[in-house]
């Protein structure tokens, strides 16, 4: 076996597996709020600081990410979905992960500070506070843990919004922050369901553990779905040529989250809350694509 053989053989699995503590997919979902964020909040912004804004969020992001699988790395060792995840199937050790989990947060902070601006760098400092030492913790000891975690599930969009310039007192800002928040009920709703005995041996305090009829997941399912509903539309500037037709495309899609959260009260299966996961990781992207479209007009 040559050098650069032995290379691969030994050094890219470690990469792989320090990647994977990032959660490389919810990343990507979120640099998309980011971008979609800047895009409406300014016109015209310069690649560099869309660059710069994506960077910072991407390491501060990260952190929390690696720093909440640090804190439930022993719960998640308890978890078939999350058992063979780095750090409790031993392929990291948590002294690496949690040095990790600082320095991307040190490293993202001032990045953010240097190269974007310092209201961002704040979004993101309280993005973090918010995820690991508040949600995090209060998993294993309250059901009201997904409401507390969609706060700053949904933070990130401010980050895209600040670094283009814009203002957090602008509705807009709000709106688009609503979305976000209101999206993750029914998306957390279904995971929370479709692995409720996972989380109840795991000791977490999810709204299906503490209610097993379902009808507790089943009303946040709703009223987020709901909220969709009224927020997207708002969320397309009257200005825009195609107000009506991109309107009704957010609209089309937001219904479509609603009656998959009414099947879902209805049946309270693992079947119907796959369903609806399924439609929540369509719904979004097709909603944001509709907020951007409306710029471009």
């Amino acid at each position: 076996m040559n050098t650069i053989s032995q290379w691969k053989a030994t050094t890219l699995p470690v990469v792989a597996n320090y990647i994977e503590l990032t959660k490389p997919r919810i990343l990507v979902m979120i640099l998309l709020t980011v971008v979609m964020a800047m895009i409406v909040a300014g016109e015209a912004v310069p690649f560099a600081v869309m660059l710069h804004a994506c960077m910072g969020t991407a390491m501060v992001a990260a952190s929390a990410s690696v720093m909440n699988q640090w804190l439930e790395r022993q719960r998640d060792a308890q978890m078939l979905r999350t058992c063979r995840r780095p750090l409790p199937s031993g392929r990291i050790a948590a002294s690496n992960a949690a040095w990790m989990g600082w320095v991307l947060l040190i490293v993202g902070a001032v990045y953010l500070w240097f190269f974007v601006n310092a209201p961002t760098m704040w979004v993101g400092l309280a993005t973090w506070f918010l995820y690991v030492a508040v949600y995090t913790p209060l998993k294993p000891r309250s059901w009201t843990n997904t409401l507390i975690g969609a706060i700053p599930g949904a933070l990130p969009v401010w980050m895209g919004w600040t670094a283009a310039g814009g203002e957090l007192s602008d509705p807009q800002a709000w709106i688009l922050l609503g979305i976000l928040i209101a999206w993750q009920l029914p998306h957390f709703m279904a995971i929370a369901a479709m692995y409720r005995e996972q989380y109840e041996a795991a000791g977490y305090r999810m709204v299906t553990v503490t209610d097993r009829s379902g009808w507790g997941a089943g009303l946040h399912a709703i009223v987020g779905s709901v909220m969709l509903v009224v927020l997207a539309p708002l969320a397309i500037p009257p200005t825009s040529v195609p107000h009506a037709l991109l309107c009704f495309l957010a609209v089309l899609a937001a219904l479509w989250m609603l009656y998959a959260s009414v099947q879902f009260v209805r049946r309270c299966d693992s079947a119907a809350a796959r369903k609806m996961l399924h439609v929540s990781l369509l719904q979004l992207p097709i909603t944001m694509l509709t907020i951007i479209a409306a710029q471009w007009f």
